[in-house]
């Protein structure tokens, strides 16, 4: 397996890699999620992420096939009144082809992750998880993730 960024070449590759996300997504929360009609729905989201000098992507390869992929974003928070300024890695998604999972491609795209956060000398990563995705809860304490902020919601 090969771990490379990607570069703008790769909008359409990554757009058809989140289909199988955006499905779980959209079929747990119609109301929000869109259900992606065709392999580029995301493009035009994917080339502004990498036009975006305070994000980017990793993706993971097979034998020339993208296999998963990883999106993050260096955040800055200013100091308010009521917090420290704070700098962290915002991980956006994570995503590995269903026939690839449990092989070690989203440990070693969170492991590469990691790797970028102490380059850049941030002291946090930080992702979040839709409540329904128990999977992924499990797998990113596996990863040494811990909570820190549960959301609430009410429907009327």
């Amino acid at each position: 397996m090969n771990i490379r960024q990607a570069n703008s070449s790769d909008s359409l590759l990554l757009s058809s890699s989140c289909v199988d996300v955006q499905r779980l997504h959209a079929e747990k929360y119609p109301d929000i999620f869109k259900m992606p009609q065709s392999d580029d729905f995301a493009v035009s989201f994917f080339e502004e992420m990498l036009a975006n000098p305070m994000s980017g992507i990793f993706i993971a390869e097979e034998n020339g096939d993208a296999i998963g992929y990883i999106t993050y974003q260096v955040i800055d928070r200013p100091e308010t009144p009521f917090a420290h300024a704070r700098r962290f890695l915002q991980i956006d998604q994570i995503s590995v082809r269903p026939t690839a999972q449990g092989q070690g491609i989203g440990k070693a795209l969170i492991e590469r992750a990691v790797s970028l956060g102490k380059e850049l000398k941030v002291p946090k990563i930080q992702l979040d998880s839709w409540g329904f995705n128990t999977g992924a809860h499990a797998f990113f304490e596996k990863m040494w993730f811990e909570k820190f902020n549960h959301r609430f919601w009410r429907s009327l």
